[in-house]
């Protein structure tokens, strides 16, 4: 188990390179840089200190009892001057020499799962991810926190996408689900830049079916009726029936709509929070920024046809990757799990998951006899549906 602190530079080397980084030792944390200085200036006053008496002695008429005291005072100086080397700690990624023993011995996730007897189930909160670390440190101790105070067995996976394809939000959810389920029996579709604010919002299990917690109503941004984005619960069986979502989705947007097309296809209907005290302004608070974090809309060859339109071939059942490393380790005391993942595609089916711009689109064919129960788009007032949150 590895412990990181606020800002921790390592946790960008631990996620994006592997361990090998951190296997040499060459690297520091930015507080025992600061630390080597400060020995550094203490090392420079005991020596001017101890040249200053020196040059005293020198100076005055020579005298055994003098001399003995100067040679004593000197000793002392060089018995009290504190070893550099000694003041020095390296920051390990992988070692656990730094850890207090209460955290070494932090039981595994299936046990951590279990940290509230009270509650039945074991929440998997999934957090498709890249690049987004500022926002990560952040997110993962204030849910952890928010979910104790609401007694939820729960473990966080964050899904890290590795690879230089573009970024699948859906592949990650489906490879999130896949690798939890042995430990869980329901998942929580989570956004990193997403952070709850109103404790009387419930991760309660969604035995009925699908619980929106981040509904129309109350999200930021995003409240159009058929929005199902930011915080989604489904339990394992529900998952399992629509077979997760598709992985035809590379760049930003659609996929929680398509995904809708197939809860309501399977007639499980999407619950919502009510009766609550806060409304857009107040209930999350969206931690994006667009400035910063620029989404990637890109449409290439026939992406656009192709991803406005109900997806039957690809899922959960289908999805293709490589777990590059799993790593284990806590923010703040805030246990989770670190899934470095390559995802693979086929060129064939979806050109457009390596695009870098507008290349070779095709406008959306009009078919005279096009079902438009397959149409996943939503019709969308930008004034009325969308606030200008980030």
């Amino acid at each position: 188990m590895t412990l990181y602190s606020q800002d921790d530079a390592n946790l960008r080397k631990c996620m994006r390179h592997g361990s090998s980084v951190l296997r040499s030792g060459h690297s520091q944390c930015p507080m025992d840089k600061a630390k080597g200085s400060h020995h550094i200036k203490k090392q420079s006053v005991l020596w001017e200190m101890a040249l200053a008496l020196s040059t005293r002695l020198r100076l005055r008429r020579s005298s055994p009892l003098l001399w003995g005291l100067g040679f004593c005072l000197i000793c002392f100086f060089f018995i009290a001057l504190p070893s550099f080397n000694s003041g020095q700690q390296r920051c390990d990624c992988h070692g656990n020499h730094n850890v207090p023993r209460e955290v070494e011995h932090l039981p595994s996730v299936p046990d951590a799962y279990r940290s509230n007897p009270s509650d039945k189930h074991n929440m998997a909160i999934l957090i498709p991810f890249r690049d987004r670390f500022e926002e990560l440190m952040e997110f993962v101790p204030h849910l952890h926190n928010f979910l104790k105070l609401q007694r939820k067995n729960h473990h966080i996976y964050v899904i890290n996408q590795v690879d230089n394809l573009r970024f699948n939000r859906a592949s990650l959810l489906n490879i999130g689900f896949k690798e939890s389920m042995d430990t869980c029996d329901y998942i929580a579709m989570h956004d990193v830049d997403l952070l709850p604010m109103n404790s009387a919002l419930t991760y309660e299990f969604p035995e009925e079916g699908p619980y929106h917690v981040a509904a129309p109503h109350l999200h930021p941004r995003y409240h159009y009726p058929t929005f199902i984005g930011g915080i989604l619960l489904v339990n394992r069986e529900h998952f399992r029936l629509v077979d997760g979502l598709s992985n035809k989705y590379w760049g930003w947007g659609l996929e929680d709509d398509e995904f809708y097309a197939r809860l309501k296809e399977a007639k499980l209907t999407v619950r919502r929070p009510g009766n609550l005290t806060t409304g857009t302004k107040d209930t999350f608070r969206h931690i994006h920024d667009r400035r910063v974090r620029r989404r990637d809309m890109i449409k290439c060859y026939n992406q656009q046809e192709v991803t406005r339109r109900r997806d039957r071939q690809t899922g959960l059942s289908t999805i293709r990757y490589h777990i590059q490393s799993r790593k284990e380790m806590t923010i703040e005391g805030a246990p989770l799990t670190i899934l470095n993942v390559i995802l693979e595609c086929d060129r064939n089916v979806t050109p457009w998951c390596d695009c870098t711009e507008n290349v070779g689109n095709t406008k959306p064919l009009q078919h005279k006899s096009e079902n438009r129960d397959d149409v996943i788009v939503p019709k969308l007032d930008r004034k009325k549906h969308i606030s200008h949150d980030g």
